[in-house]
């Protein structure tokens, strides 16, 4: 039996196109590698958002090659460098049997048809907006919409990834009740969560979808990621208070807060919009909790700049932050950024306001300490004798974990716990048999 290996680089979203792959050569028959060294196919799903994505894929591309010298396989390569990047790794990398274009379900389909599988496989009725998997968790996503019309000055999606395309809500309901049968959280992504619905129904459409969604699965957790700040809306908070199964968590990205390098960025809301959309929204919810990202080392940023974001963090109580460095994707080609560029001083901007976000994290995790607080587990570490799980404001792979003691043999991974101690990254509890959740 053919075995297969998917590699999947860059963000949740992209992670959802691995799944449907995934699901086409499950359909086909062919069975995941146990060891990654045996597979007859290599599928790497690629990443072209940053220039240090195209490093990633040119180590990927080499282990792969370095993993299987002298064997016969197939290497596939697809995703974003499709749209960025493609003539230069075509040229590196000849030993590549097929480029897949982005999202080009059919193709990748024809091509194992006619290259991979037994000549005369009869061809499947495949609904290519259905997924598998790749690998067991509590949690899954539910991707809304694909690309963006933004265009913020420093981003390189709308020409990557296109416009706003958003999936009808009776399709995502349907996806979401087949998700249902495999985790417990359910993670609405997008690049924009907030324009949902603007292309299909003239309207942004996120409170329609959350409500079909609330009212026709039974995820006991529904958690909605990036959510732009100029395109939230207030009156849609009406929806959180209405339903707990929606996590007051609220990951709005800001990026920056100063009024001259948001107005270069070609957004909208600076210092004061975004303070009282923040306020607003803990007024409404007073359990609320923030993720937002920072970018440093903009063109033109100075240090009363950065110094506003400090400003910002502590007037708002934001709990989860990410940095990352301005990096010049539009003023040069791949492996090929502007001379002037100083890498090395945009790398100790991110890495001075990342131990800060990190430090004003741990200080304010301190106030959990004591308080009872759901919580989803999802493994054992017997290294730590604790099993491993998340509390209700850690979204998946960016929030840190949470260990939790004494917990009995139980059937439901969703627990009540007392938070007993908090570092910025891991938190401590005891199991409480309270009720289940």
């Amino acid at each position: 039996m053919m075995t297969y290996l998917i590699i999947s680089l860059g963000c949740s979203k992209n992670l959802v196109d691995s799944e449907r792959f995934h699901a086409i050569l499950r359909s086909y028959g062919l069975q995941a590698a146990e060891e990654e060294s045996e597979a007859d196919i290599y599928l790497v799903n690629t990443c072209a958002f940053l220039n240090a994505s195209f490093a990633e894929l040119d180590d990927t591309l080499c282990d792969i090659l370095s993993l299987t010298k002298g064997r016969k396989r197939k290497l596939i390569v697809t995703g974003c460098v499709m749209n960025r990047g493609l003539e230069e790794f075509k040229e590196m990398f000849p030993e590549v049997n097929v480029w897949i274009g982005l999202k080009d379900f059919g193709a990748f389909e024809k091509y194992l048809l006619r290259y991979v599988l037994p000549q005369g496989t009869p061809t499947k009725q495949l609904d290519y907006s259905l997924r598998k998997a790749l690998q067991e968790e509590q949690f899954v996503y539910l991707r809304i919409s694909d690309g963006c019309e933004n265009n913020c000055s420093y981003c390189m999606i709308p020409s990557i990834r296109g416009k706003l395309v958003s999936e009808p809500i009776e399709t995502l309901v349907q996806e979401a009740k087949q998700l249902s049968k495999k985790a417990y959280e359910l993670v609405v992504i997008a690049q924009d969560s907030c324009l949902y619905g603007t292309d299909l129904y003239g309207e942004k459409a996120l409170p329609r979808l959350l409500k079909a969604l609330l009212d026709n699965t039974d995820f006991p957790w529904i958690r909605v990621m990036y959510m732009h700040p100029d395109h939230f809306e207030l009156s849609w908070l009406e929806l959180w208070q209405q339903n707990p199964r929606l996590l007051p968590y609220f990951e709005i990205p800001v990026q920056q807060v100063s009024e001259t390098i948001i107005k270069a960025m070609n957004r909208q809301k600076s210092y004061a919009e975004l303070k009282e959309l923040f306020l607003s929204i803990k007024q409404a919810l007073p359990e609320a909790v923030f993720r937002t990202t920072f970018m440093v080392g903009y063109p033109g940023e100075k240090p009363q700049d950065r110094k506003l974001i400090r400003e910002f963090l502590a007037e708002t109580g934001i709990l989860m932050g990410g940095v990352f460095g301005y990096s010049p994707e539009k003023e040069g080609t791949p492996y090929n950024p502007p001379e002037s560029y100083n890498w090395k001083a945009v790398e100790k901007l991110e890495r001075e306001l990342a131990f800060h976000i990190s430090k004003r994290k741990g200080d304010l995790l301190q106030s959990y300490v004591g308080t009872l607080q759901p919580a989803l587990i999802e493994g054992y570490s017997e290294v730590m004798n604790a099993y491993v799980g998340r509390l209700w404001f850690q979204a998946p792979e960016i929030d840190g974990i949470v260990y939790i003691e004494h917990n009995p043999n139980i059937k439901h991974p969703l627990v009540q716990v007392e938070i007993t101690d908090a570092l910025a990254d891991e938190l401590w509890a005891v199991w409480k048999p309270l009720k289940l959740l």
